[in-house]
């Protein structure tokens, strides 16, 4: 990051079709590293779509989390097909120019880089040619086309040229919308959440990471940290108040967490007693010490 940018502090959620998606990598790494949201990646790689083990951009919230990230105040969430579809027709002649010009950077940077890749691979192989005494004629129009770029008698200005294939082929499609307008205009003020946001909200509150807890028959998987540096610590299912429990279930969740060197941690709220409007966190713990 550059020095004159200011670091972000407010991430995008844009809502379409009742999902909650986060498409900026910048806003992904904000939510992470500072409010404990690291969710799940549903989007493919560019450079091998057909495989879903390695997932990209854009992040999937849960509804509890975008709630949590807009009651902190540091989640804007965006009703993103209104917005998109208003900015395109209010542009005016200056904001179009602008968002057009926008584009062509960005492009003559793609181009750069591309370019400064191709003279790194020109340069390597002809350093490992010579170095196994297989020097043998390149072509010297490429190379020298490759290897522009490199020259610093350049102007700093002038995008370097690239092949022909490289410079037609080449293209940019922009993955979010922030060039359009700066805040967006068709903000949402609240999140619909389901009815297991208060366990959500306790466990984020004590500094947990929570995901998706499907593949235990769960509702979340509990991380004391980061789950790139720490396995799942508890599996969590909310019941509300007068949710009935079976035994079955405590035994079945019980038996399972400890086979996996998990504890089974169910809870909800319940009413004080004498103070109807107040409501506490209760929790407990259950691991199957029979196994």
């Amino acid at each position: 990051m550059a020095a004159s940018e200011t670091p972000r502090t407010v991430a995008c959620i844009s809502k379409i079709a009742d999902r909650y998606l986060v498409f900026d990598a910048e806003d992904v790494a904000l939510i992470r590293r500072h409010h404990n949201i690291c969710s799940v990646l549903v989007g493919t790689t560019p450079q091998n779509p057909t495989q879903n083990v390695f997932l990209s951009l854009p992040l999937e919230l849960l509804p509890e989390e975008a709630s949590l990230l807009v009651e902190k105040k540091v989640g804007n969430l965006v009703d993103e097909t209104a917005h998109h579809k208003s900015s395109l027709r209010s542009m005016d002649k200056v904001t179009r120019s602008a968002y057009l010009g926008l584009l062509k950077d960005r492009h003559h940077k793609a181009r750069k880089i591309l370019a400064d890749d191709q003279s790194r691979k020109v340069a390597t192989e002809k350093t490992w040619r010579q170095k196994n005494g297989r020097i043998a004629p390149i072509d010297s129009k490429a190379a020298s086309e490759r290897q522009e770029p490199a020259t610093e008698t350049q102007p700093s200005g002038v995008v370097p040229k690239i092949g022909a294939l490289d410079s037609k082929s080449l293209a940019v499609t922009p993955t979010t919308s922030s060039g359009l307008h700066e805040s967006p205009v068709n903000s949402l003020s609240d999140v619909t959440a389901p009815c297991a946001r208060p366990l959500h909200r306790h466990l984020q509150a004590r500094g947990y990471f929570v995901t998706p807890g499907l593949r235990f028959g769960a509702d979340y998987s509990v991380y004391p940290g980061d789950p790139l540096r720490f396995h799942a610590h508890f599996l969590a299912t909310h019941y509300d108040q007068d949710d009935k429990i079976s035994m079955l279930d405590l035994v079945g969740s019980g038996r399972l967490g400890t086979s996996v060197k998990k504890g089974f941690l169910f809870g909800g709220e319940l009413s004080v007693l004498g103070n109807p409007g107040i409501e506490e966190m209760r929790t407990f713990c259950v691991e199957w010490a029979g196994m």
